[in-house]
């Protein structure tokens, strides 16, 4: 019977919790979204939330205002520190995320940098949509 136990403990390592699953799925369109601060590129926003999303706006305008006196946000990637299902049905996913802002700084074009303050840990709720390009951000707010 140890064989059995073996083989579940590495079936189970193999294959993360639901939860963890989501982890990495929000981690990758958070890389996408740091890209987008990095390269001033708010095009690359679409890759993240789904069109007409209230986030997307805002981050678009934030990229925008510090593109517009000469500036990117490097740096910026949220850190998920936990990571909860709350609701799943069908192509919607709810989810309660904690997490934190990076070390972020402004690279200016003179080639100077600008921290940014330290981000304190965050609960929200996190809603991810399957649409036909992949998972998006549909909305988050508070938890």
């Amino acid at each position: 019977m140890d064989w059995l136990w073996v083989l579940l403990v590495a079936v189970r390592a193999l294959s993360p919790a639901p939860a963890d699953q989501w982890a990495t799925q929000l981690t990758a369109l958070d890389r996408v979204r740091a890209e987008a601060f990095a390269q001033a590129d708010p095009s690359r926003l679409d890759d993240v939330y789904v069109a007409g999303s209230v986030a997307a706006a805002a981050d678009a305008a934030t990229i925008a205002s510090y593109a517009a006196r000469g500036g990117r946000v490097v740096g910026a990637e949220l850190r998920i520190l936990t990571c909860r299902l709350v609701q799943v049905s069908g192509s919607r996913v709810r989810l309660e995320v904690v997490d934190r802002l990076g070390p972020a700084r402004v690279r200016w074009q003179d080639g100077t940098t600008t921290d940014l303050p330290r981000d304190r840990p965050s609960r929200r709720r996190v809603t991810v949509v399957r649409t036909s390009e992949g998972w998006r951000i549909a909305g988050s707010g508070p938890a």
